[in-house]
Parts: structure tokens; C-alpha cells; sequence
């Protein structure tokens, strides 16, 4: 049987001054994270608080050695893909390591998926089995028939004919469990994402994740050490959440609190920060925003417990960071990342924070800005941000989709985000867009993040998307969608309003030649907005004249 090794011994520094990252061949994501601390020191240590139960290390350890026996012993076995459809719960985590151990591979899916998602999901990885809860069986049970590979429903819950109890499984002998022997460039976990066009994509991780991007971020981003807990208001289907609340915290040794309702509320997520005492925030700009919108809510709660507040899925504007910190006394540290790398840029516990920068890449991992031919490009020049194809945090594949490996593939070995960022002379990042949101108008290339946040920065905006409309005269005209704060309405005098603010604020040239007032923007399930969404919006809108 491999050994474990040391949480800390993986990211070392060479004799230049620079991080590397050395992974064993032999590596087991779960085994790697949960097996370790139940077999050096932390068994009594809690991994999971979830409403009223506490999970320590050793009974999260017995209970996914029960459900890999189970699950083994059901016919299930390395390299079968299956599917976990569940709310935020310690059940979710348990499928999710329990299936690992014995090589087989999870593919968390958000419960707001419809059946069609569901159905290309399992056929296209060709899924043997379903993990779900009688509250979503329905769906699954809907879809059953379109599903040639699937065999084995486990439901937690009331189950029904044809279905398997999640409790009579994890109820095998964990002593029974088989040694499945897994490589470190094995597939671990599968999340499947939308692109701008087609059906969702499986992007396939392999068991060096979960070293190639946990401890960078655990040493750096988090800078996490025992005792502390870490959670926040998001679904751990998102990666975002995946790593910080569930796999790096684990990867770690720290506790996390499963963050339980299905919906954000932000008066419950106060009371959740005040109830498991949080050390580690992991929250969006949208929800920092929202939390502020409760008035004197510094005042209301107790959040002294809270030593760092985490940031990604979207910019996160100066404004909300500098009034976060005046109101609760914390930095919030900003990140880039993708579902196919996780952050590999971040403003970092050691670093000084330049408000409204990504902050730097992380050690260990290779980031630049380039052009075309994947030729490093000069301080404050807008072009492609790359990692190198070696990152071992970086996908194994996209699942049965190599052309879409190849679009990806820059030159000179370089993995194409298909996001356009620039470094300043300090070395920090600053997002520009997406590749193929950047708008031309007039000639002018403009990012609609720019105009985004200069519009945000007005007293009366609660938040914007902008995104390049075809026009005959210009190329692109600059439209923004603005969602107003409470108690103000949308008008043709507060729309030149905003257009001479922007023109204040940015370039004269950026400002939105048209606004258009909504009640919600587009977004996707990790609070992106979707400019993609408005501009279909806007080619219906001109179809139906």
C-alpha cells in the first residue's frame, strides 16, 4: 500500500528561490486527504459541522471506507463514472471520497439542472450510478429510460422499488473495503461546465489536483491552520466551493461548516458565520454586496471570529472591497480561477493587496500575459492570460472532447484561458475580460468589465453587465444593463446620468451608449454574468421589430 506523506511537504522551494511541486506517482485523492489526518493525529479533530452533527476525521474516514465497500461490492469499480445530485451535506462528501478510494469517479452536478443537462451528463460520461436524495429522484427516475449505462439509483431517503438505500450501503464492513491502487494523472472527479455554445463539457480532473492546486492555495491563498473553519454560501457543486469548503480544507486538516440552505440568504449567512464561529469567509462579490445591503449588519452580528474573507466567480470592485473593510475591519482577498484550474492567481496572505488586482500567481504555478504567437508581453499591455500546460492543478482532459484541448493550446506550451488580463510593473494581474466579450467600437478595443465597474462605483447602481451590441457605424455599441438599488427607479434622466459619470470615471470613449434598466442579470450557477445572455437578449429584441 502507498504511503502517505506529509500535508507539507509537497510545495518546496528550489535553490533559485523558486516553489515547485512534487508529487508521488502513486497518489489517492481521498486516501490523500481524509485517511491521513484519521491516521496522523486528527482523528478526534472535526471535519464537518453540518446543522447539529459533528463528523471528526475518523468517523469521516470509517463512513467513506463503508460507502467504497458498499459501493464495491455493488459492482462498481476504477474508472466507472457516476453522478452525485444533492444539496450541500455530509452524504455528498461521503459518495464523493467514498467512490474515489476504490478508483471510481464522482461527478458533482447542481440540483438546478434540468433533465436534458442530466441526461447528456450521464450518457456522455456513461455514468453507472446516481447518488441523489428523495427530494430530486423524480428527475432522475424521469430520465432512467434515455440512460443505457446507468444501473445503480442510490437515494438518501425514502426510496422506492429499483432504488438503493444511501444508509443500507454505508452500513458494509469499512474493514471490507478494497486497495484500488490510483496514479497521481488518473481521472479523479469530473465537473461539467457550459461553454458559449453546445452542451455542457466534462472537464476531467485527475489526483494531483488536489496537491498541484490545494497546497499552493491551502499555503498562500488560505493560509489556513489547525483549528480553523472554513465555509461559505455557495453549492459545492462550483469549484470554487469544492476546493475551499470541502477538498483543500480536508487536503489541510481544517474543519469545515456545510452551509445548509439551498438559497442564499444573507441574514441566515450572518447567523451561520456567528453559529460555527468561521475563520475562512469564501464568498462572491455579489454576496459581500448583499450582506452590506443589511444596514448596520457590523453591528448586528458577530463576525470577530472571521480571519479571512475570500473572493472569486466575478471582478470584485474597489468600492465593495474598501467598504467591506471599513465595515467588518477585513481585507477581502480577490482570485482568478477556472472550473479547469481552479485560482492560480490570487491576492495572497503575505502580499500587500492592491484593491480591485486578481494579485499574483500563485508559487508553483507558471501565469503570464501574451500575445498571439505566446509571447510574454510588456507590463500594462492587454493580452491572452495563459498557465503553463504543465501545472499539475490543470485539467487531464476534456471527456471524450480533444478538439476542445486543441482550442485551448496556445504556443510556446502555454494553456489558454481564453481570458485577457494585463500585469502591471509590480507583477500583480488585472482582469480584462473574456476573449470573446471585448468589444470595438469606433476602433477602440474596450473591456466590459471597465465599463462594469465604473458604473458600479455610482451611489444609485447595485450592479451591472455590459456587453457589445453589432452596429453598422460603430462595430460594437456599448450597452449596459443596470440593476438599481432599492428605492430607485429607472429613468432617461438617471441613464445620462450615468452615462457622464462613466465618461468621468473611465475613458470618454468606454461609456455605454445605451442603458437598459432590469430588475436581474444573467447569471450562472457560480454568479458569473452571462454577457453571452444579453446579447441574445439584444439579437431577439432586434428580431422581433
Amino acid at each position: 500500500m502507498e504511503s502517505h506523506v506529509g500535508y507539507d511537504t509537497f510545495l518546496q522551494m528550489d535553490s533559485h528561490g523558486f516553489y515547485k511541486l512534487e508529487i508521488p506517482e502513486k497518489l489517492n485523492m481521498a486516501r490523500q486527504t481524509v485517511d491521513y489526518w484519521a491516521d496522523h493525529g486528527r482523528a478526534q479533530d472535526v471535519a464537518i459541522y453540518y446543522k447539529d452533527e459533528e463528523i471528526t476525521y475518523g468517523e469521516l474516514k470509517d463512513l467513506t471506507d463503508r460507502f467504497g465497500a458498499g459501493f464495491h461490492k455493488m459492482g462498481v469499480s476504477k474508472g466507472d463514472c457516476y453522478v452525485i445530485r444533492t444539496p450541500n451535506q455530509p452524504e455528498y462528501e461521503v459518495a464523493f471520497l467514498g467512490g474515489q478510494k476504490i478508483g471510481a469517479i464522482p461527478i458533482p452536478t447542481n440540483i438546478m439542472l434540468r433533465e436534458g443537462e442530466l441526461v447528456h451528463i450521464i450518457n456522455n460520461s456513461e455514468s453507472v450510478a446516481v447518488i441523489t436524495t428523495s427530494q430530486y429522484i423524480q428527475a432522475i427516475e424521469n430520465i432512467r429510460p434515455k440512460c443505457k449505462t446507468l444501473k445503480y439509483v442510490i437515494v438518501i431517503g425514502e426510496t422506492e422499488g429499483g432504488q438503493i438505500s444511501f444508509n443500507d450501503l454505508i452500513k458494509e464492513d469499512g474493514t471490507a473495503l478494497p486497495y484500488v491502487e490510483t496514479h497521481k494523472d488518473d481521472p479523479a472527479y469530473f465537473l461539467y461546465t457550459s461553454g458559449t455554445t453546445g452542451a455542457p463539457k466534462g472537464v476531467v480532473h485527475a489526483h494531483r489536483f488536489i496537491i498541484g492546486a490545494g497546497d499552493p492555495i491551502g499555503k498562500f491563498a488560505m493560509g489556513v491552520q489547525r483549528g480553523d473553519i472554513c465555509s461559505g454560501p455557495t453549492a459545492l457543486t462550483w469549484m470554487y466551493a469544492l476546493g475551499h469548503n470541502f477538498l483543500f480544507s480536508r487536503r489541510w486538516g481544517i474543519s469545515t461548516a456545510i452551509y445548509y440552505d439551498e438559497r442564499f440568504n444573507k441574514e441566515r449567512t450572518f447567523e451561520f458565520i456567528e453559529r460555527y464561529k468561521l475563520t475562512h469567509f469564501i464568498g462572491t462579490p455579489t454576496i459581500y454586496k448583499m450582506l452590506m445591503s443589511i444596514k448596520d449588519a457590523e453591528k448586528k452580528y458577530d463576525t470577530s471570529t472571521l480571519k479571512q474573507c475570500l473572493s472569486s466567480g466575478e471582478p470584485l470592485l474597489a468600492e465593495t472591497a474598501r467598504e467591506w473593510k471599513r465595515r467588518f475591519g477585513l481585507d477581502i482577498l480577490d482570485s482568478m480561477g477556472q472550473t479547469e484550474a481552479h485560482e492560480f492567481c490570487t491576492t495572497q496572505v503575505n502580499l500587500n493587496i492592491k484593491v480591485g488586482s486578481m494579485g499574483k500567481p500563485l508559487p508553483g504555478i507558471e501565469v503570464a500575459i501574451v500575445d498571439d504567437n505566446g509571447e510574454r508581453l510588456p507590463p500594462n499591455e492587454l493580452g491572452h492570460l495563459v498557465l503553463r500546460r504543465d501545472h499539475p492543478g490543470l485539467l487531464r482532459e476534456y471527456h471524450k472532447s480533444p478538439e476542445l484541448m486543441e482550442e485551448v493550446t496556445f504556443p510556446n506550451n502555454w494553456y489558454d484561458t481564453k481570458d485577457l488580463a494585463y500585469m502591471d510593473e509590480d507583477g500583480y494581474f488585472w482582469y480584462g475580460s473574456r476573449s470573446d466579450d471585448i468589444m470595438t467600437c469606433h476602433g477602440y478595443r474596450i473591456s466590459p468589465s471597465d465599463v462594469e465597474t465604473a458604473l458600479q462605483e455610482h451611489e444609485k447602481v447595485f450592479e451591472a453587465g455590459v456587453a457589445g451590441v453589432k452596429d453598422p457605424e460603430m462595430g460594437d455599441k456599448v450597452k449596459a444593463w443596470v440593476v438599481l438599488h432599492e428605492g430607485y427607479e429607472g429613468s432617461e434622466e438617471l441613464a445620462k446620468e450615468l452615462q457622464d459619470f462613466v465618461k468621468k470615471t473611465i475613458a470618454p470613449y468606454k461609456f455605454p451608449r445605451e442603458i437598459e434598466f432590469i430588475k436581474e442579470l444573467p447569471k450562472n450557477s457560480a454568479g458569473k454574468i452571462l454577457r453571452r445572455e444579453l446579447r441574445r437578449w439584444e439579437k431577439e429584441k432586434l428580431e422581433g421589430k
